[in-house]
């Protein structure tokens, strides 16, 4: 038996392993409190008004997006299934732009 291995495709394999793994783990993590902070959301609209504001609206749905992404972030195993790495770690990592627009339209409200 001869066992043919490329260690630059085995390099990939575990990069992306370990990026699942520590992304999974992470945003397991996370959906806890995405979720309470998505509930408590709607208090931003409190002040009259603030349904008009389009930075406000913005943030709320990156703030109720984030717990969402976290659970669809899952996903990625299915294309490290089929040796996909790159779009794997992509979308592992894609609560981080959940994360990134929440805190834009943060910044954007002052």
């Amino acid at each position: 038996m001869e066992a043919v291995t490329n260690p630059k495709a085995y390099s990939k394999h575990k990069g992306a392993l370990i990026t699942l793994i520590i992304a999974t783990v992470v945003f397991a993590l996370a959906v806890t409190p995405g979720v309470y902070v998505a509930m408590m959301s709607v208090m931003l609209f409190d002040a009259p008004g603030s349904t008009e504001n389009a930075s406000i609206l913005n943030f709320f749905y990156a703030i109720v997006s984030f717990p969402i992404m976290c659970i669809l972030s899952n996903v990625s195993w299915i294309f490290y299934a089929f040796k996909l790495y790159k779009t794997a770690i992509f979308i592992s990592l894609s609560p981080l732009l959940s994360l990134l627009a929440m805190a834009m339209f943060f910044s954007a409200m002052f």
